[in-house]
């Protein structure tokens, strides 16, 4: 990911061709319904677009069944009642916009913007927007810092809040060029922030200390501070609790930062407009107790029972990418986005 775009906002906009539109979805009135998917790595998303056949081989029929959803004819689903900006491109709802090396094209890969989008169009009676802003390796405490957190004693104030300045820089310039971005948008109607999306932590979490202890007051401050400086005083929030290799991983560093986060759920203020959302029971389990065999799992010592021929091949159609990056797993991230348009659409009050 290039430095201008993680600390700058948009530069520059490729407009994608519109291409053929799986289900026939066409562009709904205005005002377009904005959404901002924010954070780092996890949020851009590392699954590679292989991985989601894996979705179909789900023991769950109702998650299997979701495949049909995205594959509805054995090709990815696009939508065009839904526009998604990251990086440079700006375009209908598709596949390709998750990590990769040119953020001025589509890659192979998606994150949650996938299915959180397809979601939410199907309880919109309007336009969606996703504007995605999600820089890998940046921390809360120091990179992403909202202004009402402070500035930590004896460091300098441009060390800090670079990417949350550079967010709220890329939600300005991507709404003032809707029109150039979305020739079709109808400026008449115009458009309104409705909610906010926040997937990160991991960094904050490695470094341990204060990163960790003071996340829970940051994260509070991000929220606030955010709803200011874009003037949306009652912009519904979606925080998805950090998962890395599932539900067994609650000790130590990562065990506290799942608190943090959790804690949101208890904040007075953000009843009923804030929610959190556990991701980590969303990883497949079958696929966690290999990764994490002889260590979170316990049950299965690899040197007494390596792993068979079949369970290295259930690993290669389901995974992509390494641990923290929740396995590249494309079952994952069509669960947690469609977990996170659960929650939105909950605290909106449009959920079907």
């Amino acid at each position: 990911m290039s430095t201008t775009w993680r600390v700058m906002g948009l530069v520059a906009i490729v407009l994608l061709p519109l291409g053929e539109v799986r289900g026939e979805q066409a562009q709904k009135k205005g005002p377009v319904r904005v959404f901002i998917l924010a954070g780092q790595s996890n949020m851009d998303g590392q699954a590679d677009v292989r991985t989601l056949d894996f979705l179909g081989e789900d023991p769950d029929p109702a998650r299997a069944a979701l495949l049909k959803t995205f594959k509805p004819d054995g090709k990815l689903m696009t939508r065009a009642d839904v526009w998604v900006t990251s990086g440079g491109v700006s375009g209908n709802l598709g596949p390709g916009y998750g990590g990769r090396r040119n953020y001025d094209k589509l890659g192979s890969c998606i994150g949650p913007e996938y299915s959180f989008g397809y979601c939410m169009a199907e309880t919109s009676g309007n336009q969606v927007l996703l504007i995605k802003y999600a820089p890998g390796g940046q921390s809360l405490y120091k990179d992403f810092r909202p202004p009402s957190a402070g500035i930590p004693q004896g460091e300098k104030p441009e060390d800090y809040g670079v990417q949350y300045r550079g967010m709220v820089q890329c939600v300005r310039e991507v709404l003032d060029t809707l029109k150039q971005r979305f020739p079709t948008y109808d400026m008449k109607a115009g458009h309104e922030i409705v909610g906010f999306v926040w997937f990160q932590g991991y960094n904050d979490m490695i470094q341990g200390g204060k990163p960790v202890e003071e996340y829970g007051a940051n994260l509070t401050c991000l929220i606030k501070d955010l709803r200011k400086e874009l003037k949306v005083p009652d912009m519904k929030v979606v925080v998805g609790v950090m998962g890395v290799n599932g539900v067994r991983n609650e000790d130590g560093k990562q065990g506290e930062i799942r608190k943090r986060m959790r804690s949101m759920n208890t904040v007075p203020e953000f009843k009923g407009n804030v929610k959190a959302v556990e991701s980590a029971p969303l990883l497949d389990p079958r696929v966690v107790d290999l990764l994490t065999a002889g260590w979170l799992n316990k049950d299965r010592d690899l040197k007494a029972s390596p792993l068979t021929d079949d369970e290295k091949a259930m690993i290669r159609r389901a995974t992509s990418n390494k641990g923290f990056h929740y396995n590249g797993e494309g079952r994952f991230f069509i669960l947690l986005g469609k977990a996170f348009a659960e929650a939105m659409q909950e605290l909106l009050g449009t959920t079907k």
